[in-house]
């Protein structure tokens, strides 16, 4: 049997800005704010933790973003789908601003809730990023401009165990 795994991970180039920085300054704010009184860099302080913690994903170094194989799809935030649920694999765009980004559209069998399955993956934490996000339309878009990996290598990655293991 293939036991092949493909992960793609987070993008991390700003780590600092979105995560250490802000912890850091909300620190010092915090108790600043605390012992000289003043209520109003406590509040900042709050809000600088509140954005850390948005993108405290990206801290994590034992759970990838994606993590596919043979047996299926495993979505940080999301949980697992068996491709035995996944009817159609497609190329998207995700458009931020007035920039189209790469992105990937999973089309299911059955309804979202009964074809993922809890795993580490999955969290309950709606502030954080996440790279999904339903459509309308019922469709998984998964956003690869926030990975690292190359977006092709990723479509490319779930076309091939798609493929491999689509049920006809």
């Amino acid at each position: 049997m293939d036991t092949r795994v493909f992960t793609a991970d987070y993008d991390k180039s700003d780590i600092a800005v979105r995560v250490w920085i802000p912890l850091g300054v909300a620190a010092v704010m915090g108790m600043t704010g605390l012992l000289a009184g003043l209520p109003m860099l406590s509040l900042i302080a709050a809000i600088l933790t509140f954005i850390a913690l948005r993108s405290w994903p990206l801290t994590r170094v034992d759970r990838p973003a994606l993590k596919l194989s043979q047996q299926g799809v495993e979505i940080d935030g999301l949980g697992e789908v068996q491709w035995k649920d996944v009817t159609e694999v497609t190329a998207g765009v995700v458009q931020v601003k007035s920039v189209k980004m790469p992105a990937v559209d999973l089309t299911f069998r059955r309804p979202l809730a009964e074809v993922f399955a809890a795993t580490d993956a999955t969290r309950l934490r709606p502030w954080e990023i996440r790279v999904f996000k339903l459509r309308r339309d019922g469709k998984l878009r998964i956003d690869l401009g926030k990975m690292k990996d190359d977006p092709d290598a990723i479509l490319s990655a779930f076309q091939h165990f798609h493929s491999q293991t689509r049920v006809v």
